[in-house]
């Protein structure tokens, strides 16, 4: 009997059908043994087509979304209040002047007649901006009436100061060359 290099002697295969048999016996120990599976390839490499995913059944959601809370809520109650705060100092400049009406009714309509539908904080800063504004003119209204005022009561007090003088000193002051230029408008 001639071993060749392409067969095998019956001990050996017989040693080998054992080493195989034993193997059996072990994967059985352990629960995973199939008399009906042959190919022991596909024992440990399954083919990806056998694995069928399942869709998830949970539903991903978020309990509390912060960002959407402040464009919802946080920015529309701004904006409620800078609107009602501009309202009210409209009210307070039409009170104050009359004649600021008109301009004081553009602001009213540019920020009061026309809200946006989705707000954000652009819209909360540009009204900062035009309750500023207002509060600022409304304290110089305020300023230039009590300015105009004074000055006002400090002419009825003195008189024109060019009359007293030309009453007193007559034509030698009222024509002087030097009080002319003084007066004159270049």
């Amino acid at each position: 009997m001639t071993n060749t290099i392409g067969s095998k002697s019956k001990k050996t295969k017989l040693h080998d059908k054992q080493t195989i048999e034993s193997l059996k016996g072990f994967d059985n120990f352990f629960g995973n043994y199939d008399p009906d599976y042959q190919n022991s390839e596909e024992q440990f490499w399954p083919s990806r087509e056998t694995k069928k995913t399942t869709p998830s059944q949970r539903k991903e959601f978020s309990l509390f979304n912060y960002q959407h809370y402040y464009e919802q809520e946080i920015v529309k109650k701004e904006i409620k209040q800078l609107t009602d705060a501009i309202r009210k100092e409209i009210e307070f400049i039409k009170k104050a002047d009359s004649a600021l009406l008109q301009e004081v009714k553009d602001v009213q309509r540019l920020t009061l007649e026309s809200l946006p539908e989705k707000p954000g904080i652009y819209h909360i800063r540009f009204f900062e901006i035009i309750l500023q504004i207002l509060r600022t003119l409304r304290a110089k209204i305020g300023e230039s009436r009590t300015w105009l005022q004074a000055m006002i009561s400090k002419k009825k007090k003195r008189g024109s100061l060019f009359a007293v003088r030309s009453k007193k000193k007559g034509t030698l002051y009222s024509l002087s060359q030097e009080l002319q230029s003084a007066r004159s408008i270049q």
